[in-house]
């Protein structure tokens, strides 16, 4: 479905995720108000072949100078996204930066300051706070059905794709990070983190962090490039039930457990705690994208000046989080505190 919008948007960088951005634009504006900038000729050559109606430019810096978008969608690598960015937004453009939105706090604090001062809006596609699973789940923490939570354990491994810029933090990571900021209303103190570093890209590709929060819950996040299987799992522990996003699973993707515990005494006297499980919950779910509820949101903010859900000062945030990380990386997992 198309949203009556009467702007023209230009897409930076026409990769891989590049291509899912662009189908998305298509699909909620239409080619003829998409422009792309791609610097690489064989990615223009096979976006003219599939559409031939749609404007291509040779780098970023033509197509700013057209003057013809009143925003851009950058999804170029991530050493350049601070630097798109800066330019467009100087140039009075609004801006959807793919994640992450730089790799420092300094750089993330000036373009939000820009856009501030300028009236603009400045997104990022933390693609998970879109995700109809995961509103389910803030439902959930809302209503505190789960109870205290004490625990969040998320696992997010596959094989490859890796990243040249940024280490295995910075490209995983930061998702479970973006779905855990929207779930809980507390910030965390401090973060540690452990990794390791492979030879041959220099950079690490199996990573594990730890958040501390004032509230005593523990979040444990596993990254990794390096798996021979792809999971996507996040498990939360509170106190009343448990809940399992399995966001690999293909129908059923929130579970919801019901326990209670059952104490009992050995002969010994010996105490003994285990968790007896009561009714499974598996919640009825809408359907979307959640890559076109971050497209149609950017657009409607834009048209209306509201701030979207994930703005640069939302992005901040968790960018901060991987700075301490990676710092706590470099100090051989030494907890860092967060200001």
């Amino acid at each position: 479905m198309r949203h009556s919008i009467n702007m023209h948007v230009c897409l930076a960088g026409y990769g891989y995720w590049g291509k899912n951005l662009l189908r998305n634009l298509i699909e909620t504006l239409s080619a003829d108000r998409i422009s792309v900038a791609e610097i690489m000729p064989e990615k223009r050559a096979q976006l003219k072949r599939q559409y031939p109606n749609i404007t291509c430019y040779d780098s970023f810096e033509d197509a700013l100078a057209q003057n013809h978008s009143a925003a851009f969608v950058i999804a170029t690598e991530t050493r350049y996204h601070y630097d798109h960015a800066r330019k467009a937004l100087l140039a009075g453009k609004h801006v959807l930066v793919e994640k992450p939105l730089t790799t420092s706090v300094a750089q993330a604090k000036e373009l939000c300051r820009i856009a501030k001062e300028r009236g603009l809006i400045l997104m990022v596609d933390h693609i998970f706070r879109y995700h109809p699973v995961v509103w389910k789940m803030k439902e959930y923490f809302r209503e505190d059905y789960l109870g205290p939570i004490h625990y969040m354990d998320a696992t997010r491994v596959n094989l490859g794709i890796y990243q040249e810029d940024v280490n295995v933090l910075w490209d995983l990571a930061c998702h479970d990070l973006s779905i855990i900021q929207f779930l809980v209303n507390e910030k965390p103190t401090s973060v540690r983190a452990i990794g390791r570093i492979n030879p041959e890209h220099g950079s690490e590709d199996v990573a594990y962090l730890f958040l501390y929060y004032p509230s005593g819950m523990l979040v444990q996040i596993n990254s990794s490039w390096a798996s021979p299987v792809k999971i996507r799992k996040m498990i939360v522990g509170g106190e009343k039930r448990m809940m399992i996003y399995d966001d690999i699973e293909p129908t059923n993707k929130l579970t919801i457990y019901e326990y209670e515990p059952n104490i009992q005494r050995d002969e010994n006297k010996t105490k003994l705690t285990d968790y007896r499980l009561g009714n499974i919950i598996i919640p009825k779910i809408e359907q979307g994208e959640a890559l076109r509820n971050v497209i149609v949101e950017f657009l409607e903010c834009i048209q209306c000046a509201k701030q979207p859900a994930s703005d640069g000062y939302n992005a901040l945030e968790i960018i901060n989080i991987l700075e301490k990380a990676q710092q706590s990386l470099s100090l051989d997992g030494a907890i860092v505190p967060l200001p």
